[in-house]
């Protein structure tokens, strides 16, 4: 049997992968890292190293008396795009949903760390009718708790969409009780009856739809050095800063950039608005 790496085959090229990772993110590789993460043969994993200098040449060096290969400064990945979210997953002990358990340094214990935020609760018998109704076209009756007014009532609604915000679930639903296209967070629904048979004609959810082009200004009162880091912190060429985001969606937007228009007026942090939409 021939320990050829042939990086055309599925498994070799995760290997290669990996091989690959462990260079950008760790700092180097040994025949052990793949012995123990592929179970393949000693002849194997050094013919996978072997392929990989091949594959990209010049970006490793091999250290004899450490027994492994060393990344050098000026690497470039090859066979992946590199995130700093996979380097999480591997090394911070699984930290996201499919990361692997490893340790990320000798002795090293919590070097990694999420912030969890406290659970939005959804009712997956209540999650199941909207989505039955949104896929059938079906009106669906519910009891919705409003937090602004601290009541709840039975509504009637046409389910058109769900739009997550980056912290919790929205129903973008035709609520027949105000006669207009509204949003529901999925967590304040108490109660849903099963989903009347047929489809029901609303009308267009233009906000839904059409798509629009927010622009944010770094705010002109910070000064030149904190303005400097906002540009940085967002890879910013000049002051502005474009996102394409549904028309009904820009508020959460807005809230997550702390740029909430409450009572006609802006409360800027970072940014304001500014330019206009394209």
């Amino acid at each position: 049997m021939s320990n050829e790496t042939n990086e055309e085959n599925w498994a070799a090229r995760e290997r290669l992968r990996r091989v690959e990772f462990w260079l950008w993110w760790r700092g180097w590789v040994g025949r052990g890292d793949l012995l123990e993460g592929f179970g393949i043969s000693p002849a194997q994993a050094s013919g996978d190293l072997q392929r990989y200098a091949e594959v990209n040449p010049g970006v490793m060096i091999y250290q004899t008396s450490r027994k492994r290969y060393e990344a050098l400064e000026g690497m470039r990945c090859v066979l992946h795009e590199p995130s700093l979210e996979e380097a999480v997953a591997v090394f911070g002990g699984g930290l996201w949903d499919g990361g692997e358990k490893v340790c990320g340094r000798v002795g090293g214990e919590g070097i990694f760390d999420r912030l969890e935020l406290p659970a939005r609760r959804v009712d997956l018998e209540i999650c199941r009718r909207v989505v039955v109704a949104l896929m059938g076209g079906r009106r669906l009756r519910l009891r919705y708790h409003t937090l602004s007014t601290g009541k709840h009532e039975w509504r009637v609604l046409r389910p058109g969409a769900l739009a997550w915000d980056g912290r919790r679930w929205h129903l973008r639903a035709w609520c027949e009780t105000r006669q207009e296209w509204r949003d529901f967070v999925l967590g304040r629904i108490s109660e849903a009856e099963w989903p009347e048979e047929g489809t029901v004609e609303v009308p267009r959810d233009s906000d839904w739809e059409e798509r629009e082009r927010v622009v944010l200004r770094i705010n002109p009162a910070l000064d030149e050095d904190r303005k400097a880091s906002l540009r940085m912190d967002y890879g910013m060429e000049g002051d502005e800063l474009v996102v394409e985001v549904r028309r009904a969606m820009k508020i959460y937007l807005l809230e997550e950039m702390y740029i909430r228009v409450c009572d006609g007026h802006e409360l800027p942090r970072h940014f304001v608005m500014g330019g206009g939409v394209g």
